[in-house]
């Protein structure tokens, strides 16, 4: 037995012991995390990291919610551990204020029911599909991100996440998003006419397109990020309405994988208000427990979850209400509910994006900044907005790696990247952070992108 480990003895540990299939080793030299509040984190060798991105928004209401965190402590004296087949009370209490709030911005009646990770919930999300269309094939959007089990990887449009796991004869199928920076089809946006949504339109409109006919489709659903999570990219407002109506039409049902943009993160409670249109199904994850105990939820209209349809036993896991996640969640959501979001998030990711845009003008290589809420993007580019490829990891690598300073204090960052090419940075900070602490984080990401542009220039 170790004691007191040094932090050689713990890196040791790591290469001899652990299994390097997680994401954890996208990274040479993986921070190892000592203590963690608000929006920093803290190492063992006491660097202090601002974290940009809450782990893809999985903590939007800052690390060590002292709100959250009593909730869950008070949980652990009284009901830590229930049989799942079990009811408890907060289980019972935070699928009532979902459902609530679902109906007064839809209008539409729905059920929930319960897992403990994101993939899971889309996993049971496609299970009411199947049960309800009796169809396998769904649709997504080319750069989606729905988790990396096995029945998810057949929506994750990443190639890589599959390639080693043999056939998957239920891929979806894949439309071009609407990636305004990287245009699938090389079209420009002041003119396009938004021509990646007419081209889904057509995909059904013929049945020699092998999809679909005038009275029938091979497509069960439709699986959307209103903002996708791979670069935190934001279509174009009237992108959805251009689409969704039709395939609605053809009795397509609309999953909607609220898990990175939900939870006040693009200023609305729900990334899809901002698009005019209403899912079938929602799944919830990440921040829906501020990624304490985690528990994770999917919402579906009430008449594909009929419990004298969608019997006891159709989805279940041993731990998917567990009392302690399910705290959590009633703490976080009454939490979020209580603080003014849907004015204060617009508000800062506005003066956010616009300190970015300052540094888009300072850079060349800084193709383009987007925003909606706190959910923000940088895209490096060529002048021509040909991509450079991985250049967001050396970035992040520089930020996590080096000391800068900020107000006569030493400050590193966590970046998070993403994109097609890995040439995109994410921003997603706690939705609590002050207008100081945005000026805090501009001041050494300015610092961050002066050393990549002397690496870029041979000057280092």
């Amino acid at each position: 037995m170790i004691k007191n480990s040094t932090s050689n003895e713990l890196r040791e540990i790591d290469r001899e012991y652990l299994c390097w299939g997680d994401t954890v080793h996208y990274q040479e030299r993986p921070i190892i995390v000592k203590s963690c509040q608000g929006g920093l984190v803290f190492d063992d060798e006491d660097n202090c990291y601002i974290d940009t991105g809450m782990w893809h928004s999985s903590y939007n209401f800052g690390y060590r919610n002292p709100e959250i965190e009593s909730a869950v402590t008070r949980q652990m004296g009284n009901l830590p551990q229930a049989n799942g087949d079990f009811l408890h009370k907060e289980k019972l209490l935070i699928a009532k204020e979902v459902v609530d709030a679902i109906y007064e911005r839809t209008g539409v009646k729905g059920r929930v029911s319960f897992n403990v990770g994101g993939a899971l919930v889309v996993e049971d999300a496609l299970k009411i599909v199947r049960k309800n269309t009796g169809k396998n094939k769904v649709a997504v959007m080319m750069g989606a991100y729905h988790g990396r089990s096995l029945g998810t990887l057949n929506l994750s449009s990443s190639h890589r996440y599959r390639e080693y796991y043999n056939e998957f004869p239920e891929k979806a199928v894949m439309f071009p998003f609407a990636n305004c920076s990287q245009c699938f089809y090389e079209r420009e946006r002041e003119a396009c006419g938004l021509y990646c949504a007419k081209m889904i339109n057509k995909a059904f409109s013929n049945e020699y397109y092998g999809i679909a006919s005038s009275t029938s489709s091979e497509i069960g659903a439709f699986v959307i990020e209103p903002c996708q999570g791979r670069g935190y990219t934001i279509p174009p407002q009237d992108f959805y309405g251009n689409f969704l109506g039709d395939l609605k039409e053809r009795n397509i049902l609309i999953i909607d994988d609220e898990i990175q943009v939900g939870m006040y993160r693009t200023g609305k409670l729900f990334a899809f208000e901002h698009y005019g249109f209403v899912p079938d199904i929602i799944t919830l994850s990440k921040s829906f427990t501020n990624g304490l105990s985690p528990v994770s939820l999917v919402w579906a209209r009430k008449d594909l979850v009929n419990p004298e349809f969608f019997t006891p036993g159709h989805a279940h896991s041993n731990f998917a209400n567990h009392p302690l996640g399910t705290t959590a969640a009633l703490a976080s959501w009454r939490y979020m509910l209580a603080q003014d979001y849907e004015t204060s998030v617009p508000k800062k990711g506005d003066y956010f994006l616009k300190k970015l845009q300052e540094l888009k003008n300072r850079y060349s290589f800084v193709h383009s900044v987007d925003g909606l809420g706190l959910l923000l993007n940088m895209v490096f580019s060529d002048e021509n907005g040909k991509p450079y490829k991985n250049s967001a990891q050396k970035v992040a690598a520089i930020a996590q790696d080096n000391d800068f300073v900020w107000k006569n204090q030493s400050w590193r960052m966590i970046l998070q990247t993403g994109g097609y090419d890995l040439n995109t940075l994410k921003f997603a900070p706690h939705l609590d952070i002050t207008y100081e602490e945005i000026d805090r984080t501009i001041g050494i990401l300015d610092q961050v992108l002066e050393n990549f542009e002397k690496l870029k220039e041979g000057k280092s």
